[in-house]
């Protein structure tokens, strides 16, 4: 007896690869993986001009607001941000009155947007990937003869929320390196056309003599998840930051400040910390530095709340149901 064939699924993201197109990837990956589905991840221009007219394509999901499909297949049309701009408030206007169905992967972006038939299905991490940190892993008295500590920041240097928030980081472990008695390593993994102003606007001010920054430009956060001792973030414009769902299945104890879906993802005091000041900041900050116990206990709730939470193994199956919902 033949096997049922696939369903396709034709999952379209930007070309460029950023957010939006590493989800499709992900997605379509974990989409191949299941016995009911199969998925193309389209991004070439070509492919997205030839999308609507594919044959034997049973569904478009997409972040493009202009998708179509001339055979009258339901459409997803996915939204991983705010929409800035009269021309594409439009363009995703015209998207959202034509599509099937339309989700957001927070529920603060869909207060943002107020579209209040959206869907909210979180963006998802593969803890596959994402091996426990040394933080949660040293014993206490190895990490305590330590003379060093390992600080990281994953961020974009494209948008200027981000940019700024950088800065204000900056001006936080600068001010706490003062009072630490220990060498601090700030590591920066990022890139993005307003990277070299914030490195001048850093350069400027005071950095304590037992401080070190290094900047890496673009390069895989993985790499310095594992012997990182803590995440640190901070923008004033975000949605649902990956580097920090990253951070946390990594087992990395995460402090931020209060900005988009971050309280979506952390409990804070919990499994990470949003601080409400630069002080607040700086005092979470210090106390973690300075207690290993509580980092280790952050830690492990921290890569819990992803797997029970953001794990593919969890969101996975609330795209199955939307798809089998729309192609009944």
């Amino acid at each position: 007896m033949e096997k049922p064939q696939k369903k396709l699924i034709l999952v379209i993201t930007p070309h460029k690869k950023g957010g939006p197109w590493q989800w499709g990837a992900n997605l379509a990956n974990e989409l191949n993986k299941n016995s009911e589905f199969r998925a193309e991840h389209i991004f070439k221009i070509r492919d997205k001009l030839l999308s609507p007219f594919r044959p034997g394509v049973k569904l478009i999901h997409t972040t493009n607001p202009l998708a179509f499909s001339v055979f009258f297949r339901p459409i997803i049309l996915t939204i991983h941000g705010k929409i800035f701009g009269l021309f594409w408030k439009f363009f995703y206007w015209i998207g959202c009155f034509r599509a099937s169905v339309v989700t957001v992967p927070s529920e603060f972006l869909k207060k943002s947007l107020e579209f209040k038939k959206a869907i909210v299905i979180s963006n998802a991490i593969d803890l596959l990937k994402f091996s426990p940190s040394s933080s949660g892993q040293k014993i206490e008295n190895n990490f305590e003869q330590k003379s060093f500590f390992n600080i990281l920041t994953v961020t974009k240097f494209w948008f200027p929320g981000k940019a700024k928030g950088l800065i204000e980081l900056a001006r936080i472990i600068f001010n706490l390196a003062k009072d630490f008695d220990r060498r601090i390593n700030w590591r920066i993994v990022g890139f993005g056309p307003l990277l070299e102003d914030v490195k001048k606007s850093v350069s400027a001010l005071d950095k304590p003599q037992n401080l070190n920054i290094q900047w890496f430009g673009f390069d895989l956060p993985q790499k310095y998840f594992s012997d990182s001792d803590i995440f640190v973030y901070f923008s004033y414009e975000d949605n649902m930051p990956i580097a920090v769902m990253e951070a946390m299945a990594s087992g990395l104890p995460v402090v931020t400040n209060q900005v988009g879906a971050v309280g979506e993802i952390i409990d804070s005091g919990e499994n990470g910390f949003i601080a409400s000041d630069r002080e607040d900041y700086q005092n979470i900050l210090l106390k973690l530095m300075s207690d290993f116990s509580l980092r280790r206990q952050i830690s492990e709730a921290a890569r819990k709340k992803i797997k029970e939470k953001f794990s593919w193994e969890t969101i996975l199956p609330k795209w199955l149901v939307l798809f089998r919902s729309l192609l009944k």
